[in-house]
């Protein structure tokens, strides 16, 4: 009896390990857009953007990201940043599922 004990013990303090080990794991992170990791407004992605040469940005929030879509070099083009951390959408983290 003494042995179902302690596998059943050893078996939490495995599980303890691993759960604690998924919630202080960190996320994927994109390049830096704005540096610091630390939150951002969307006035301060309006200006790295304009200072980055893009025209006509309209940013709108999607949950924890602005969303950037403008025109720089005679292209549109979209991105994401994250309002945590000021880095871009990693390209594995589409949220489109």
């Amino acid at each position: 009896m003494d042995r179902r004990w302690i596998l059943a013990g050893g078996g939490l303090l495995l599980l303890g390990i691993a759960g604690v080990a998924v919630v202080t794991a960190e996320p994927s992170k994109g390049p830096a857009f704005i540096a610091g990791d630390q939150p951002v407004t969307e006035d301060q992605v309006r200006q790295k953007l304009q200072s980055d040469g893009w025209s006509n940005a309209q940013i709108v929030r999607d949950g924890q990201y602005f969303e950037a879509i403008g025109s720089k070099d005679g292209q549109t083009a979209k991105v994401a940043v994250n309002s945590q951390t000021g880095r871009l959408r990693a390209v594995d983290d589409d949220d489109d599922d």
